[in-house]
């Protein structure tokens, strides 16, 4: 099916019915399965009696067949919707059957003429459309025990990659399963490598001379549900897999990629003259030139967010792209490429994958990406360049990093994937100060928020896409997670500056009777909790959990907030330092003699906790547990000549690793071994409770 017709089918995705949506019977070369009987598993809402997936890559097929008994009146609301999601551009999707058996009568519900066809959407929120459509039949009157059994193939017939096949198969589901089957059939199995569990007990492996070829087939029974823990990393699969591909390496994948890539190279005669008059403003500035180019792709070419399967890894040639003034992100990433290599700089176009992130060097080779970015090599550095990031200010220099981890450059040089570095510290991160003035019981807040360089390029997409009225309510939000009597005295003040990209938010607020009554003392107290670190903080429970924790990443925070009372002289929290592979956190007190400054200071180092670290991370938790919350206790009658207590730190030597930072340039000691932490302080004036708020694993599913 050609381009030009696929985007009529987006605005009208109706009329692929009949001409890509077809019902159809049975591929001769499937082989049809039973249905057995499977014991109910108390708990789960659906069972899987069967689940059985037929691969002919000689015959272009992917064939799909799953029964379902609905154990319940809310497994029947949800499976009233029988939906299939293909792309047809490159793909045609043919309905077997969807039948219902019911007391002993089968109903057979396929058909044409009412079934839905609706655009698939991968960003509702920015309006990224994924290339695939849905198919949808919806089926009335279902019942508990019945039970739903639908079969379709999906026949793919573009020209991109016509001698290649590549799929990928779970063998492990979060429902009950009976039967799974998962079958390969070929005349040519020595062109494809296949990735299959080694263990035996995950599938039993059965081969089948055929009129079509060899049939290989793995298959499970009464397979249990797997149940996941949550906050797993992103892109982390814990099901064990069947992958096969014909690819035999990512050189191939990006080699196969770029010939066709080199076909679009047509700038016509406008761009030429366009570019010509770019590099003749900035005859001296390399690096003035560059910026000049990014921000013209990225001002000139309207970005037009729809990624279309197979052909989303292919651009239109450049003079199209020009002429119609948008494009999706590979094709501003191939405007942008071509124009700074006709200025003389190394510039490749890269894959990158937004779903499994740094984990997608660990698939099979395979055209499994979903982004396309720019690399650019340039004065003996990398420099990563996302052209549909609009709102991205700032200079060439702080272009260095992108969230992807790893990289497959378009290039015909390219064996393996390049890493993605992670911006240094103190070049994307979040600065919160808060400062309390305090009159009688009442406080008066004011609170600053900076966002730097990747951090400031998404507050300015929220501000420009959403409106100020919205971020003054996120503002809000934020202070009040942690001061839920505090409210705005002012409007939010926001001010942009595009060179340094920074934007800081700014905003007075009041809190009535932010100091109450101690129940057990009669004094007043007030909480202070630094809520940017606390949102970005994961908490895990003490199960014995066998899989990774994904952490908030990448993240930078520092948050200080400063107490303006007559009591407050001498309050402090222990200086703390935790500072590893996968975390870095630091706290303490400044200015404690006058106006006490607490401050605390958040970085995630790696995308997730491996699972041989957990033990470590749960010592995280409860170190940052025991100084992330500090109440405050006012005590008038106190002898001024009181000197606070520090809280001694229950940690072994190599847990908590030297750190200097620029909030504390002398090096801080780690204080070890002693008894448990002391839950009261007494600091000059008054009286500080340190709370160890295991709390955090209330708010974790908050974030």
């Amino acid at each position: 099916m050609g381009r030009s017709n696929h985007t009529e089918i987006h605005r009208n995705p109706m009329i692929v019915r009949g001409l890509r949506l077809k019902i159809e019977a049975t591929p001769p070369w499937v082989i049809r399965r039973k249905v057995k009987s499977f014991t109910k598993v108390e708990g789960y809402p659906v069972t899987m009696l069967l689940h059985d997936r037929q691969i002919a890559p000689d015959q272009s097929t992917r064939y799909t067949r799953y029964v379902r008994r609905l154990e319940t009146p809310q497994a029947v609301q949800e499976a009233e919707r029988i939906e299939f999601d293909f792309d047809p551009a490159t793909q045609i999707l043919l309905i077997h059957g969807i039948s219902i058996f019911r007391d002993g009568e089968l109903t057979d519900h396929a058909k044409l003429d009412e079934i839905e066809v609706i655009r698939r959407a991968a960003d509702p929120d920015q309006e990224i459309y994924s290339g695939s459509i849905t198919a949808l039949v919806r089926l009335n009157e279902l019942r508990p025990g019945d039970i739903v059994d639908v079969e379709s193939s999906i026949l793919a017939d573009d020209d991109l990659f016509p001698q290649h096949c590549w799929f990928s198969e779970n063998l492990e589901h979060s429902l009950p399963v009976g039967h799974q089957y998962f079958s390969w059939l070929s005349k040519n199995h020595e062109l494809f490598k296949i990735s299959a569990p080694e263990n035996e007990t995950h599938a039993q492996y059965t081969e089948e001379e055929t009129a079509w070829g060899l049939q290989k087939t793995w298959m499970r029974e009464s397979s249990p549900a797997l149940g996941l823990p949550p906050l797993l990393p992103a892109g982390f699969n814990p099901f064990k897999k069947i992958s096969i591909t014909s690819f035999q390496s990512w050189g191939e994948v990006a080699t196969e990629i770029a010939e066709l890539w080199a076909q679009t190279e047509k700038p016509g005669n406008d761009l030429p003259q366009e570019l010509a008059k770019i590099q003749k403003t900035y005859p001296h500035s390399k690096v003035e030139l560059i910026e000049a180019l990014c921000q013209f792709v990225r001002d000139r070419i309207r970005y037009h967010p729809l990624e279309v399967g197979r052909l989303g890894l292919i651009p239109e040639d450049l003079n199209t792209i020009w002429e119609r003034r948008f494009g999706d992100c590979k094709e501003k990433t191939s405007l942008l490429c071509w124009l700074l290599r006709e200025s003389g700089f190394d510039a490749r176009p890269a894959l990158v994958s937004l779903t499994l992130r740094g984990r997608v060097s660990e698939r099979l080779p395979a055209p499994i990406f979903e982004h396309v970015v720019v690399y650019l090599r340039y004065d003996e550095r990398d420099y990563w360049i996302d052209p549909t990031l609009i709102h991205r200010k700032g200079s060439l220099s702080k272009w260095n990093s992108l969230p992807f981890q790893k990289a497959l450059l378009i290039s015909k040089e390219t064996e393996g994937f390049t890493e993605i570095k992670q911006a240094p510290p103190e070049q994307d991160f979040i600065r919160v100060s808060e400062s309390y003035r305090f009159h009688g019981n009442d406080a008066f807040i004011t609170v600053r928020q900076e966002f730097h360089g990747a951090e400031a390029d998404e507050i300015r997409e929220g501000l420009n896409s959403k409106g100020k009225l919205t971020l003054q309510k996120i503002f809000r939000k934020k202070v009040k997670s942690t001061r839920t009597e505090a409210e705005p005295t002012t409007d939010l003040e926001i001010s942009d500056d595009y060179q340094k990209n920074i934007i800081v938010l700014c905003g007075e607020f009041s809190a009535a009777d932010a100091l109450s009554p101690n129940p057990q003392t009669g004094r007043m107290i007030c909480e202070f909790t630094p809520y940017s670190v606390f949102e970005k903080i994961h908490g895990i429970d003490d199960s014995d959990r066998s899989l990774p924790v994904g952490l908030c990443h990448p993240t930078e925070v520092f948050h200080t907030i400063e107490l303006d009372h007559p009591d407050a002289k001498g309050t402090v929290i222990p200086k703390t330092i935790i500072n590893n592979e996968f975390l870095a956190f630091e706290a303490g007190t400044k200015n404690e003699d006058t106006h006490p400054t607490l401050f605390y200071y958040y970085r995630s180092k790696a995308p997730e906790v491996p699972a041989k670290d957990l033990h470590r991370y749960r010592l995280n938790l409860d170190q940052i547990g025991a100084v992330i919350s500090l109440v405050f206790e006012t005590n008038p009658g106190r002898d001024s000549k009181s000197k606070p207590m520090r809280q001694r730190l229950n940690w072994d030597e190599d847990e908590l690793e030297q750190h200097n930072h620029p909030l504390n340039p002398q090096p801080l000691k780690s204080a070890t071994g002693g008894s448990a932490p002391p839950l009261w302080l007494f600091p000059i004036g008054g009286i500080v409770i340190i709370t160890v708020i295991i709390l955090i694993l209330r708010y974790a599913a908050s974030l």
